[in-house]
């Protein structure tokens, strides 16, 4: 059975108060030969002190949750590894939780995390969430007053902050640089467009063909879903719609979508430009080298472990962080050329 902290004291002849007192380092009048005693039995049984159980008397675990839509999703991973270093570095420990782009299963991990008396939740929605799953959330967090960070999602809860990309600026600088490498059709590979994330970036597309004069044609957008499978599929279309690039709204479907420029035997960027979203770490690794609108994961998740920490201690100077994005040009995009 497993050794309880009145066993320790049991053994010692000691008060629990006293093993308390020694275990957390606590000043005491206790002796050293008894503080020897204490940590010498601590060590035979290896006991380790039921946190769950100190958090609730302390009414803090000093335990955040976290829940992405995909943490197979690069972009996620690497977002969840800036929420973790950051909450580390103040001795908080993460739970993440991947919902795999099913918004039933939302609700069931927000319930699941609150049962374990996190300190604080960050969220992001998954890309086909509609707004009454969205509402039943905003419900949940105002009923609990639980502090809550939600990612590319602006929420208006006082107990509630948002980390938010500009994505409207995203969309703008990846079509602008195509159209100053002299592409006019561009081929544009969205989210779902039930999405605040995609019609924003799609909105900074519009922007930019207008800049240039180049009318919008809906003939040239396809709506995909942020998988590699979308990005593979794209192609076949894209091409059949005479495009000189295409501009995929995260590098996932990117990769699809060099996946099948491979296996069309055409090459970038001499066959077609392509542009991604995101800058996940692979993109610097491909060849060539993709050019991606870089949205910095690691740092968005340590951003939000801040704001989260903040609005535990009820600090009124937390606020929306919002996050600018810049375009790293590489070598998948050139001026347009003759199709093979």
């Amino acid at each position: 059975m497993k050794v309880t902290i009145k066993d320790i004291a049991k053994e010692c002849g000691v008060s629990t108060t006293a093993v308390s007192l020694v275990l957390n380092n606590r000043e005491a009048r206790i002796s050293a030969e008894t503080r020897k005693r204490i940590l010498d039995t601590v060590e035979k049984y290896n006991y380790r002190p039921n946190k769950l159980a100190i958090g609730l008397l302390k009414n803090n675990t000093s335990t955040f949750g976290i829940i992405v839509p995909d943490i197979g999703n690069i972009y996620f991973a690497e977002l969840c590894k800036g929420c973790e270093s950051e909450a580390r570095k103040h001795n908080y420990t993460l739970m993440v939780t991947s919902a795999n782009e099913f918004p039933d299963n939302n609700m069931q991990y927000f319930d699941a995390l609150i049962d374990h008396q996190v300190d604080g939740i960050v969220y992001v929605a998954p890309s086909n969430i509609d707004n009454h799953a969205i509402h039943s959330i905003c419900s949940k967090i105002t009923e609990t007053k639980i502090p809550f960070v939600a990612v590319d999602r602006a929420l208006d809860l006082p107990f509630a902050k948002s980390i938010v990309n500009d994505n409207v600026h995203g969309g703008y600088i990846a079509t602008k640089h195509l159209l100053e490498l002299g592409h006019r059709r561009i081929g544009c590979l969205t989210g779902p467009l039930c999405n605040r994330t995609s019609s924003d970036r799609l909105q900074g597309y519009k922007t930019a063909l207008d800049e240039f004069g180049v009318s919008y044609n809906p003939a040239l957008i396809m709506e995909g879903d942020f998988t590699v499978q979308s990005g593979y599929d794209s192609l076949a279309y894209m091409r059949g719609q005479d495009v000189t690039a295409l501009f995929c709204f995260n590098d996932m479907m990117a990769l699809g979508a060099y996946r099948a420029i491979r296996d069309y035997k055409l090459h970038l960027p001499e066959s077609i430009s392509l542009v991604g979203y995101d800058d996940i770490f692979i993109s610097d690794l491909l060849d060539p080298p993709l050019t991606t609108v870089n949205q910095p994961a690691f740092k968005i998740g340590e951003s939000a472990i801040n704001t989260l920490i903040a609005l535990t201690k009820n600090d009124a100077s937390a606020d929306q962080v919002v996050f600018t994005p810049n375009l790293k040009v590489r070598s998948s995009t050139a001026p347009p050329s003759q199709r093979p």
